[in-house]
């Protein structure tokens, strides 16, 4: 389905997708895994789009997902209490985390063989939510470890640090660094708000950080704040190009905005989701496409460089040039 901005790819859910995660680039292709309030995440090409397949079982929303570096297993949490792994050639579960409470997110190691999930957090738990690590190469049911300190439901977790640290996010207004050796929290800061998104960069070291009406990012080598940029609306996400070119930021309300990395400088802006609060905004590994997601079940591809030739729009566009063609030989 083709519509609107230029650029533009859409793909049309039943329900909300309130997460995504793009693979590395693979055999120059990468891939793109889905998460929603239907009871399964969704597999696709990263580039086109192109549906590959669903993996059903959990029982409720699926509210986490993850994908390892070569798209060969993805990794969901959900509203059912569980974390679940999944191969993502044949689409069958290899493993199923049982936790106290709602996954709301999930996150593999570089290697793929530690999974950790935060969970949101019941009135019997609400004082201290779960963070748990799993050894995926044991897939023991025990967690390695887990790790206690946010006082409100977890929001994000990501692994940092090639892999020696964990990175989360709470409603509490806390983001919070811990030590995957010890499970002892090594940084911390508190937020005028909670974090909307956590997202590590391409080279390791940088993660991006939206709330609020601010994106902050941050290196996590020092745990420093290298800028903080404030927006004049409300910010749902935001994702910065693997080449710290540029870095794009989602509003509630169904704007996008594509800023210049280094002078902050407006470069586009428009609305991508109409009359739909958006759910997540990433770039994909190769920095030619950025995606975005909202509650009405749309996700969007978006070209980085619209006149540029890509994926998806490498099709499109050689088509219509044969067609052309056709009509000036006629």
């Amino acid at each position: 389905m083709w519509f609107g901005e230029p650029g533009n790819h859409c793909m049309n859910y039943s329900h909300s997708v309130v997460q995504f995660t793009f693979s590395k680039v693979r055999e120059s292709r990468y891939y793109l895994a889905t998460a929603g309030p239907d009871k399964m995440a969704v597999l696709r090409r990263g580039d086109t789009g192109d549906w590959l397949g669903n993996l059903e079982g959990h029982q409720d929303r699926v509210w986490g997902v993850c994908l390892n570096n070569d798209a060969t297993i993805v990794g969901t949490g959900g509203a059912d209490c569980t974390a679940r792994i999944w191969d993502a050639i044949n689409g069958h579960q290899l493993a199923k985390f049982s936790l106290p409470d709602a996954v709301a997110c999930v996150d593999m190691n570089e290697a793929a063989t530690r999974l950790i999930v935060g969970c949101l957090g019941r009135e019997s738990h609400r004082w201290n939510p779960r963070i748990a690590l799993y050894d995926l190469d044991t897939c023991d049911k025990t967690p390695l470890m887990t790790f206690s300190g946010h006082s409100r439901g977890v929001r994000n977790v990501i692994y940092c640090g090639h892999g020696c640290h964990v990175l989360t996010s709470s409603y509490d207004r806390t983001v919070r660094m811990w030590e995957c050796r010890t499970g002892l929290e090594t940084h911390s800061i508190v937020l005028p708000h909670h974090a909307k998104s956590l997202e590590l960069h391409a080279d390791g070291h940088v993660v991006t950080i939206a709330y609020g009406s601010s994106v902050i990012f941050i290196d996590v080598r020092h745990f420093a704040i290298l800028s903080h940029r404030k927006m004049g609306y409300h910010v749902s996400g935001a994702s910065l190009h693997p080449r710290k070119e540029t870095y794009v930021c989602i509003s509630s309300y169904g704007q996008v905005t594509k800023y210049d990395y280094d002078t902050n400088q407006v470069l586009d802006s428009f609305t991508a989701h109409v009359d739909a609060k958006m759910c997540c905004v990433r770039y994909s590994p190769d920095g030619e496409v950025f995606a975005s997601s909202s509650r009405n079940g749309m996700l969007h591809l978006w070209q980085q460089n619209v006149a540029q030739k890509d994926g998806l729009w490498d099709t499109i566009v050689n088509g219509a040039d044969d067609e052309d063609a056709e009509e000036s030989i006629n």
